[in-house]
């Protein structure tokens, strides 16, 4: 593996070789290859100059034997008579004997008299004479270019004694001349005509056929290195004019196999030395690791918490760190049981937390019938707030000390968080014995000196032995206690005991509370209007918003049921939104038909507590182009009650848009008339409790002609709701109501339905009031 302490030692070890070896090798390799290349450079130029010695040598041995022959007294007998037959002979056998390729004789102004090459033409040899003549010299030589070859060419005068003449001999620069010259210097030769132009030319060259590359753009040598490739070259322009060149060629081929003889010597060595580093390494990394693997597998079974003896090493800091292990181990121990221990029980009290509960709970479920009882701190809150959370923890662990006194033989005894206890009992637990030991366990608790009672509501939950217990027949057991619990807190004596049913219907809960977003959108929640008819002028020009909630499964729901869910849950705010917004839908749609209507919705606690209601209105109003005298709102006693002075702020808001507002179910508060002046609404309602038997209850007469009277004199409106009779309207009517709605008049209906109602109504109002005494 890779990523073993082995491995890793092997790798660095092999890696330092490595790259120590690679790094002198590079070193090495490169500078044998620069000293190769100044070696080459420095023998091309030897050898070049000896290829210049050589022209000019010859150059001067060509000079002396041209002069012979224009000395020669036949010769310039020859030319002073003009005889063109012994010139041409004389020509030709003076060039034979120098070997000269080329024989010219030219007038004194440089005029073609004769000439020994074909290929010679007058205008060049006249161009030529004067190029030659621009030295100034007495004679001249020069390398030139004459048809299609190269010659080094000779010129001197022929005097007799003055001057009559101009005799001329090339020599060519051919392959046989450059063998020569190879022989000399040991370089290959290649005569070259207008190098680095389009039409340039390869004269003669030592190079066979497969090296004769593109000769006419070789680099200048400085700027190569000698293993690039095969030959190094420099080129000699032969010239005055620069056309004609000269490239030497060295063979590179003695610096590369030193080359490859150095680099083959060198993988040698670098191959025996990683095979010896191969074999130290890994001794070297046997010594160390072996020690270090029983290590490894000590620490292994520490982690897995298998018990096994540390390895017995005694050298060094490898043999301390083998006692640091097995010292380790047993501290590894204790802090497990202690760990375990913390996890598994409550830090204050020491009694077993709700994990341990679910992990010992189903195997005591499952050997026998259990009591759970469910201990609970009624406004436990208010003892941190009064005495601090210090002297809170003491009365929780006094309580704790209680209830393990209280059932000493009790299977588990818990706190299952806050100020929730859990006792589990074998024996039975019976309601009639609940509230003696409510007694004991709530009184004389010693807080700073002072004696305090607490309020314990007690719920008990008798759990038979099931065939098979399971962690869901636990969570069950747990859930139906608190079910039970849920029915204490709402007791009188804050006792309670699991009753079949309970839990059928804490499941209808759950259903609907899962169930109330996605019916808003689904149309099984739909509003229903109830008119509200004036008194006094017998009109009906108000209604009041109802939402019903028609479930698939469930069938119809009261809405004081999932109201009162939603309140709790925190969702009552997305159902007044989404009532709010389908009244305002409906009240733009009669607005369209030309019915005009003020309808009202209620509001809960949670909704008045917004600061963002009134703007949310707002907004919905001015998007359907509708006044907000188009709108009511309804609140409770109870919800004013909650925050008196943001509920007010709010209300204020709202009647300053323009919005009626009234007072729902007035009467079955408990402190309303105390913010009744101060509250800015139109309009209360007298709850239908005192208006449903009004006609033979003078208690009930009283109380609304008492209230009316009350809210006259303050400036409100009145409305009765709940009147179902014919006598009860004559009631109502005496008592000075200004508005009633009813089953009398109409059970809330939809909006297709109350259309049609309105309409009845208006065209034959005396059905519902026939003449009363």
């Amino acid at each position: 593996m890779l990523d073993s302490l082995r491995s890793r030692l092997i790798l660095l070890l092999l890696g330092m070789l490595t790259f120590m070896t690679v790094a002198m090798g590079f070193a090495a390799l490169g500078a044998m290859q620069r000293d190769s290349a100044a070696q080459a450079r420095q023998a091309l130029d030897v050898a070049s100059r000896v290829f210049q010695e050589a022209l000019s040598n010859r150059a001067t041995q060509l000079g002396n034997s041209v002069r012979l022959v224009a000395s020669d007294f036949g010769f310039r007998q020859a030319v002073a008579l003009r005889e063109q037959d012994t010139i041409s002979s004389v020509l030709e056998n003076h060039g034979s004997r120098i070997d000269a390729t080329l024989t010219v004789l030219l007038t004194p102004q440089g005029e073609l008299i004769a000439s020994s090459g074909q290929d010679v033409s007058a205008d060049q040899i006249t161009q030529l004479f004067k190029d030659m003549r621009l030295s100034g010299q007495d004679s001249v030589s020069d390398i030139v270019h004459i048809g299609n070859n190269a010659y080094q060419m000779v010129m001197v005068p022929v005097k007799a004694p003055q001057l009559i003449a101009w005799v001329a001999m090339g020599f060519a620069l051919d392959t046989a001349l450059a063998g020569q010259i190879k022989a000399l210097t040991d370089l290959d030769i290649s005569f070259v005509f207008g190098r680095g132009t389009a039409g340039a030319e390869l004269l003669a060259s030592t190079l066979g056929p497969a090296q004769q590359m593109d000769l006419t753009a070789v680099p200048a040598p400085i700027s190569l290195k000698v293993l690039d490739q095969p030959l190094l070259t420099t080129e000699r322009p032969l010239d005055r004019a620069g056309t004609i060149s000269a490239l030497l060629h060295l063979s590179t081929a003695p610096w590369q196999e030193t080359y490859q003889q150095a680099r083959t010597q060198l993988l040698a060595i670098f191959g025996l030395g990683l095979t010896l580093a191969v074999l130290f390494a890994v001794a070297l990394a046997r010594s160390i690791t072996k020690p270090l693997q029983l290590l490894t597998q000590f620490a292994r079974a520490i982690g897995l918490g298998q018990a096994l003896q540390a390895p017995s090493i005694k050298r060094g800091e490898v043999g301390l760190l083998s006692e640091t292990l097995q010292k380790m181990q047993q501290d590894i121990r204790q802090r497990e049981q202690q760990i375990l221990f913390q996890a598994q029980h409550d830090t204050l009290t020491g009694l077993a937390n709700r994990h341990l509960v679910e992990l010992q709970l189903p195997a005591l479920l499952s050997s026998q019938p259990l009591w759970l009882l469910l201990i609970n701190i009624k406004d436990f809150k208010h003892v941190n707030d009064a005495f601090g959370y210090k002297n809170g923890d003491s009365l929780l662990v006094q309580l704790s000390q209680r209830l393990v006194k209280a059932r000493p033989v009790a299977s588990m005894i818990a706190r299952l968080g806050g100020d929730e206890f859990l006792l589990v009992s074998p024996t039975p637990i019976q309601q009639k014995d609940l509230p003696a030991l409510q007694q004991l366990l709530s009184y004389d608790f010693t807080l700073d000196n002072s004696r305090l009672n607490l309020k314990l509501a007690l719920a008990l939950y008798q759990a038979p032995a099931p065939a098979a217990a399971s962690v869901g027949t636990a969570n069950d057991a747990l859930r139906r206690a608190e079910i039970a619990m849920v029915h204490a807190k709402t007791s009188h004596q804050l006792i309670a005991e699991y009753q079949p049913g309970q839990d059928e219907s804490h499941q209808r809960e759950l259903t609907l509370l899962h169930d109330l977003p996605l019916s808003l959108q689904s149309g099984h929640m739909f509003v229903v209007y109830q008119p509200k008819v004036s008194l006094l002028g017998r009109t009906a020009h108000s209604a009041e918003a109802l939402i019903r909630w028609q479930h698939p499964q469930l069938g119809f729901v009261p809405p004081d049921e999932f109201i009162r869910l939603a309140e709790h849950s925190g969702l009552i705010s997305r159902v007044t939104d989404w009532m709010i917004a389908q009244v305002i839908d409906q009240l733009a749609a009669w607005r369209q038909q030309g019915i005009e209507l003020t309808v009202a919705v209620n509001l809960s606690a949670y909704d008045l507590l917004s600061s963002d209601l009134p703007g949310q209105i707002a907004a919905l109003l001015a998007q359907h182009q509708l006044p907000a005298s188009a709108l009511a709102l309804e609140v409770t006693e109870g919800a004013v009650m909650q925050d008196p002075e943001q509920v007010i702020q709010n209300l204020q808001t709202l009647r300053e848009m323009g919005i009626e507002l009234a007072i729902d179910d007035f009467g079955t508060g408990q402190s309303s008339l105390a913010y009744l002046k101060r509250l800015p609404v139109h309009e209360v309602k007298i709850d239908r409790a005192f208006v449903k038997d009004i006609e033979h209850n003078h208690n009930d007469a009283l109380i609304v002609q008492t209230t009316t009277e009350l809210a006259h004199g303050l400036g409100l409106l009145v409305t009765a709701e709940g009147l179902e009779n014919l006598a009860g309207l004559a009631k109502l009517q005496a008592a000075g109501i200004d508005k009633v709605q009813g089953y009398y008049f109409a059970k809330p209906l939809k909006a297709a339905d109350l259309t049609g109602w309105l309409t009845e109504f208006q065209q034959n109002n005396a059905r519902w009031f026939p003449e009363v005494s």
